[in-house]
Formats: structure tokens, sequence, C-alpha cells
């Protein structure tokens, strides 16, 4: 009676906890949105081309992936709650440090370097905080909703970024406006989180087996097959997200704020879009099938992203992105099921260090090939076929290894 007891009150309390790591979640991508939407901004500010804002926006990107693999065996050691404080405290270090000197290239990267840590931290911690507190049948829609902290930022950050600079003049307050952010953020959730009372995991997890093997993470074909589909998406949708906003305001010669807008309501339907996804492979029972029709609609859209010029172009490709959640969705759900519980946090460091890497390859890549090659050019020599690998890699490897 107790175990039931226990269940009951694990399932009262398990949204309230996931919807609050979600949102510290959300801190993270907020500040790596800084300088994508304030691109055009930073870009006068500090008298830089693309290639540089690349660097800018890429260099966030490093300590994350570094940060990656450690953080699976802090986050078995120190557990969710104290992973999490760390995350949310380089957020607010980085913000400070941002502040520090504006208009100083080097202060910058060093306060985007610690941000990014922050958010390689999350990126482990999500889905191993989360996924204890739901059985596997049930986690598609939870573990969507971790897969849009990303999405549900993005929603939010353009507009409100861009209204905050453009109402005060300065680009420094978005980084004041950060600061208090994350602190209420972490105030709440000190105060709603807690472990479950009787966590969905394996019962040699719950007799006090949770050491972090290595060697069977890096073993694991499907583990590294999410990782490098991880990789190649998240390299190919960060290097449109990225300059979209530089393409809008100069190859389109729109008002920053039509990107900005086009930006927020792409990523709110993706925020969408990525629980209902996990909601759908539940119903049916694969996450296969909701991975590969996503993809190849991103496909289609990095074809057309940067050749597009006007407003009507450009809300077709943001339909078209906005199903990129679910592909995010699919491949963090996955790695809840392809390994025993103990290695779940260790499975999604894999996913974090190849979204890291992607991201800061895309990101720094995408600058320097625009600035050679231009908009449409850059996006068939390389966002195309990161999308196509991605692709391969999931029909070749994953077809067999995840339902």
């Amino acid at each position: 009676m107790s175990e039931e007891v226990n269940k009951a009150n694990n399932m009262g309390r398990a949204w309230p906890v996931a919807i609050m790591v979600v949102l510290v979640g959300i801190c993270m991508p907020f500040n790596m949105g800084k300088a994508m939407f304030l691109g055009p901004v930073i870009m006068e500010a500090y008298g830089i081309g693309e290639a540089m804002l690349g660097f800018m926006i890429s260099v966030f990107y490093l300590l994350g992936a570094a940060v990656a693999f450690p953080a699976a065996s802090i986050f078995k050691k120190i557990g969710p709650k104290n992973t999490i404080i760390i995350a949310m405290g380089c957020s607010i270090v980085g913000n400070l440090i941002g502040i520090i000197a504006p208009g100083n290239i080097p202060v910058f990267v060093v306060g985007r370097i610690i941000e990014g840590g922050g958010f390689g931290l999350m990126g482990v911690a999500g889905v191993p905080t989360i996924s204890p507190w739901f059985p596997d049948e049930k986690r598609g829609t939870p573990c969507g909703l971790w897969a849009a902290w990303v999405a549900i930022a993005l929603a939010i950050a353009p507009i409100l970024f861009t209204a905050i600079f453009e109402a005060t003049g300065d680009l420094m307050s978005v980084w004041y406006f950060n600061i208090v952010f994350n602190v209420i953020v972490l105030v709440l959730f000190l105060v709603i989180y807690q472990k479950p009372s009787d966590p969905y995991i394996d019962e040699s997890e719950k007799a006090g087996d949770s050491k972090m093997d290595y060697k069977a993470i890096f073993t694991n074909s499907a583990v590294i097959a999410l990782a490098v589909t991880f990789f190649f998406g998240e390299g190919a949708f960060m290097g449109v997200q990225g300059f979209f906003n530089a393409y809008v305001a100069t190859d389109v010669n729109m008002p920053l704020m039509i990107g900005s807008i086009l930006l927020s309501v792409g990523s709110f339907a993706g925020a969408i879009w990525g629980p209902v996804a996990g909601k759908i492979s539940d119903k049916i029972g694969s996450r296969f099938k909701v991975l590969v029709i996503c993809q190849f609609c991103m496909l289609v859209y990095s074809i057309f992203v940067f050749s597009v010029h006007t407003l009507t172009g450009l809300i077709f490709v943001v339909v078209l992105q906005v199903l990129t959640t679910g592909i995010t969705a699919m491949l963090w759900t996955a790695t809840t099921e392809v390994v025993p519980s103990k290695l779940v946090a260790g499975a999604t460091a894999a996913l974090a260090f190849a979204q890291n890497v992607g991201m800061f390859i895309g990101s720094m890549g995408m600058g320097f090939v625009i600035q050679a090659l231009g908009y449409q050019l850059a996006s068939w020599c390389v966002v195309v076929p990161c999308w196509a690998l991605s692709i391969v890699v999931t029909w070749i490897v994953l077809r067999k290894k995840i339902k």
C-alpha cells in the first residue's frame, strides 16, 4: 500500500517539478540568444563583421562541450539539485562578467564562455532529473517538454531582447534583465524542487548500483548514433538560427523586429510541438517515425531558408522550422530507453556534448562561409548536407535501435 501511496504522491508532484526544471533550462538559451538576436546591434557596437559575430556566438558552446561528460559524474555524485544550482551560478556569473566592460570583446567572450558552462550542465541534468518521475510509457510528453527548453527561450528572447534594447538604447540592459530573471527562477527552483519518493528507475539503481560506466556509454551504438544525429542537426539548425536576423535585416532589408517576430512565433510553435510530438510518439509507440518525418521537413527547410526574399517565403520556412523540436524531443526521450537508468546521465552527456560541439561549429563555420559565399550558397553547402547526413545516420543505425 505504501508503494501505491508513494506513486500517487509522485504523480501529483511530477509535473510541477518537470515544469520547474524546464523553467531553469530556459535561462540558459536566454543567454545563448543575446548574441544571436542582437547580432546586427552587436556588429555595429563592436565594429565587427559576420565572421567575428559567428565567433562571439559560438564561444558560448565551448565550456558546454567541455563539461558534458564530467557533468554526468558530477550529477551522479552531488545529485540533480546541486548540479542545477551550479548551472544557475554559471548563468548569473556569466551575465555579471558581461556587464563589467561594455564594448570590450575579450570580456564579452569570457562571460559567454561561463554562461555556456551552465548550458552544458543543464543539457546533461534535464532529462535524468525529470525522467525518474514518469514511467517509460509516459515519458514522451515530459521529455518532449524538456526538448522545448531551447525553443521556449527562442520564442520569447527575440522580441523581448529587441524590445528591451529599443526601449533603453543600452545593449547591456539585456544582460541586467537576465541577471534579475535568473535570480527569481533560482529562488523558485529551491522552493519547488524535490526528489521523487519512489522513482521510476531500475531495481539495481534503487539497490545502490549507480556507478557511471563510461565504457558502456562509448560502446553503445544507439547512444553514439543519437549523439551523431544531434551533432549534425544542431550544427545545421544553429548555422541558420544564429544568422536569421542578420539575413532578414541585411539581405532581405527588413526591420530587425520582423526577423525577431518570425523567430519568436516559430519558436513558440516549436515549444508546443515538442511535447505534442512526444505525446504522439507515446500513442503510436514509435520515436523513430516521428524523428524521420521531422528530419525530412528540416531538409526541405534548409534548402529554402536563405533563398526567400519575401515575407510569405520567410513565413513558409519558419513553419517548417517548427518541426525541429520534434527531433530533439525524440532524441532526448530515446536516451532514457537505450540504456539502464543508472546510465541515463551519461547518455544525455553524449547528446549534450554533441549538441554543443555542433552548435559551436555550426555558428562559427557559417559566419565564415556566409562572409565568403553569401547566405544562399552557405546554406546549400553547409546546412543541407548536415540535415542529409542526420537522416542517413538515423535511417541506417537508429532504425533498429529505437522503437
